[in-house]
């Protein structure tokens, strides 16, 4: 700006040829270019000219005809507001201030907002006579920049407050020092402390977290101490009785939780769990009374033939195939006992007596659908399980393996071993449970443990594999399924592993 100003043609303006300029504008102009402010001269009551330093020149970013030119032909797009700030001193011989005040001002064509604080102080002529006013000293401090970074973080922090508002997540921010630093509204809602309780120990605020048994304890901790994450169910006890969903983040500052009242889906859940429990009572009934139609049909046609025998070596002959057949019916009887019996303690069970079981219950369907049955049973340990559940899952896997070669009959393998879990080092048995059926599409595999979705039609509510997955992963173990439609290799295969202290509540 040195240079531009040297050079311009001041003799067409009032100022005149530089070479003659007086005392005040040149010293002006001096401290004007060599100030670390936005700075301008507004030169003359009436006439205005404009002069500038360089940081002054982003402002006008591609104007023509600034330098030298009337102040509010130059800034005609905001000349009534500019020409009020800069008449007051003229008017009343006193500097002023303005701060923080919005411009809207033209750069490259187009309208931006300038937020600046501005002074303006008069230049006074230093030679005889009357002091006057000569000129405008304009200093400016932008603070665009820093005001937009504001605006954006004041509506980033009303966004959060709507979106923390609106969550049905209760959020609460904890600082090293396990001092509330934050609840939203759903948390005051749903878990009861009030907004006071902002600045107060996170302990003492939720007593009922702080117990040692208590996982929120325990996963707060970790969290805090260690950086690792935890998402967990528990129970929030009385007076508000609740079921909730806990998910724990590590931050800079401490941690944030977010909790969520689950009580209904917990209580739908088991609404859901009882009527497949139930619809599993329905098909086991039925099964049931085939198994023992036929060996009380032959009781009843054995009796009459003993009735009508006078040969005391056949009738004993006919009371020992009777008995037989009533042994087999007992056999059903108890296996269904224990198939439903639900204890209160894990049991320990072997795989041999789970599968054995639930095969005596489905004996009358396997031969009717032509199946080969095919045992392998190799598992010796003992497995700690809700054993009335576990038989649920292998009824519903083999019921499910029947249903698949029902009309075409096949083949029907169970093996169990002894297994180890590689990911975690822990002992327990496999179970696989594999049929030569029609095999399933890899749409339906990625579907298969979703509740309500069945292949069966009307023959089928969806929730078996669903509720069966629930049951395996309560019980820590792991249920995989591969399947098959080519003609070479069609079936389903599918793979429990149980851990031999599987059962957990």
């Amino acid at each position: 700006m040195s240079a531009r100003i040297r050079g311009h043609a001041w003799e067409k303006t009032p100022l005149g040829p530089i070479e003659h300029w007086p005392l005040e504008p040149l010293s002006s102009v001096n401290s004007m270019l060599t100030s670390k402010q936005i700075a301008c001269l507004i030169w003359g009551k009436s006439d205005q000219i404009l002069l500038y330093n360089d940081l002054y020149a982003p402002l006008l970013g591609s104007k023509k005809q600034t330098l030298g030119h009337s102040f509010l032909k130059v800034w005609s797009e905001i000349a009534e507001q500019a020409s009020a700030i800069i008449t007051q001193p003229f008017t009343t011989q006193e500097a002023n201030l303005y701060e923080h005040v919005p411009f809207f001002i033209s750069v490259d064509g187009q309208l931006v907002e300038r937020i600046c604080t501005l002074t303006n102080n008069p230049i006074w002529s230093v030679s005889g006579g009357t002091p006057k006013i000569l000129g405008l000293y304009q200093t400016i401090v932008d603070h665009t920049d820093g005001e937009m970074a504001a605006r954006s973080l004041r509506a980033e922090r009303e966004l959060l407050r709507q979106v923390m508002a609106a969550s049905r997540d209760a959020v609460t921010t904890v600082d090293r020092n396990w001092c509330i630093t934050y609840l939203n509204p759903t948390t005051v809602a749903i878990l009861g402390p009030d907004q006071d309780s902002i600045g107060k120990d996170l302990w003492k605020s939720f007593p009922d977290m702080a117990r040692e048994d208590s996982p929120c304890r325990y996963h707060f901790s970790r969290a805090m101490n260690e950086g690792i994450s935890a998402s967990f169910e528990t129970r929030y006890p009385e007076p508000h009785n609740l079921s909730i969903f806990v998910d724990v983040r590590p931050t800079s500052e401490g941690i944030v939780t977010f909790v969520r009242d689950i009580s209904d889906a917990k209580k739908a859940e088991a609404a859901l769990i009882q009527n497949e429990k139930l619809a599993a009572v329905g098909r086991l009934a039925a099964s049931i009374a085939h198994e023992i139609s036929n060996p009380l049909e032959s009781v009843t046609n054995l009796l009459f033939l003993a009735r009508s025998s006078e040969d005391h070596g056949e009738l004993q002959e006919y009371l020992a195939t009777a008995e037989r057949e009533l042994r087999r019916v007992s056999v059903i009887s108890s296996q269904t006992l224990r198939f439903y019996r639900q204890h209160t303690k894990p049991q320990s069970v072997t795989a041999h007596d789970l599968i054995k079981s639930v095969l005596s219950i489905f004996q009358g369907r396997l031969i009717n659908s032509g199946i080969d049955v095919q045992l392998r049973l190799r598992a010796q340990q003992l497995i700690a399980c809700y054993d009335g559940e576990i038989r649920q899952v292998l009824n519903n896997l083999i019921g499910n393996a029947i249903d698949a070669m029902a009309t075409s009959g096949g083949r029907l393998l169970v093996r169990t071993r002894d297994a180890e879990d590689l990911k975690i080092g822990q002992p327990g048995i496999q179970i696989t449970v594999a049929d030569t059926g029609t095999g399933m599409t890899p749409k339906v595999l990625q579907r298969l443990f979703e509740a309500f979705f069945t292949t069966k039609g009307i023959g089928g509510n969806g929730l078996g594999l669903w509720i069966s997955k629930e049951i395996i992963d309560r019980h820590q173990g792991r249920l995989q399924v591969r399947s098959s439609q080519q003609a070479a290799v069609p079936g389903t295969v599918v793979t429990l592993f149980l851990p031999s202290s599987a059962a957990t509540r």
